[in-house]
């Protein structure tokens, strides 16, 4: 009967070894080289090294993000923001974005990320890259207490306030096109709109509506009638920085399991953070 000596089955084992060690060690090289180019391009790169992140956000959204009148921002949104930066150890530099703006700033690299009620649609998806979701809502309408506009049939031939470029605008035009549409910069030039009377009414975010509304109930009223078109929120970058995009996602849920997403919902909104967010 044949027996393996231990120098025969030495010889064919070191054989192997050198041939999976000659195409691993190319082929590892390679990617690593590749791996190194990518992350050098990266926003994350740039940000570890110069401890500095700059962060699109909203000045005019009430609950999310707003500038208050000694220069400093605060909201939902800017607690996300500043959750951000802490946890690269960078500083954070708040660039004010309009909802038109906020896809610019990203292409222009004038701004690393947008955290401004930044709704995940498949339009945008198309043009920068987006985080997983962070926080949810949907949108609603606001009149005036005591107005003739009881549904949503009241809306025909009504004027109606929205920021240009929202989704506001959009769900105007696409579902309600009896409706005069009263396009404004800012969503705090909407708001002002309909407090002054120029509007019949104003179409926002539930939570902004929600705030606005338990403000002032004696004021203003939620139109009554189903939410319209849930959204999702997520951190918008530029496109192609996969590098970025994995660990903004991975900052998201750990924000979200550390508790601090939902006690900054309850803070500004009195909201619970939806189930299917809470990893």
């Amino acid at each position: 009967m044949f027996k393996a000596t231990p120098k025969l089955l030495l010889v064919p084992a070191i054989a192997l070894a050198l041939t999976l060690g000659g195409c691993s060690s190319g082929g590892a090289s390679a990617g690593a080289a590749s791996a190194t180019g990518a992350v050098a391009d990266s926003h994350l790169t740039q940000i570890l090294k110069t401890k500095t992140i700059k962060i699109a956000v909203s000045a005019d959204s009430p609950g999310y993000g707003v500038m208050t009148s000694s220069g400093e921002h605060e909201g939902f949104d800017i607690d996300v923001a500043n959750a951000l930066g802490a946890s690269l150890g960078a500083k954070v530099e708040f660039v004010t974005a309009t909802n038109e703006s906020r896809i610019p700033l990203l292409q222009t690299d004038k701004a690393d990320a947008v955290i401004a009620t930044f709704t995940a649609s498949d339009a945008r998806a198309q043009v920068v890259d987006m985080s997983e979701p962070y926080a949810a809502s949907s949108t609603v309408f606001m009149v005036p207490a005591g107005s003739p506009i009881a549904s949503y049939s009241d809306l025909d031939g009504k004027s109606v306030a929205t920021s240009r470029g929202s989704v506001g605008e959009q769900i105007l035009k696409a579902t309600f096109p009896n409706a005069k549409i009263a396009g404004f910069n800012t969503t705090a030039d909407s708001i002002q709109a309909l407090k002054s009377g120029k509007v019949d009414a104003l179409i926002e975010n539930n939570a902004i509506i929600g705030g606005l509304v338990k403000s002032d109930p004696s004021a203003f009223q939620v139109l009554k009638g189903d939410p319209i078109k849930p959204a999702l929120f997520s951190i918008g970058v530029k496109q192609g920085d996969q590098t970025w995009v994995n660990y903004i996602n991975n900052f998201i849920r750990n924000y979200t399991i550390s508790g601090q997403n939902e006690a900054s919902l309850q803070k500004w909104f009195g909201l619970e953070l939806p189930p299917f967010l809470a990893h």
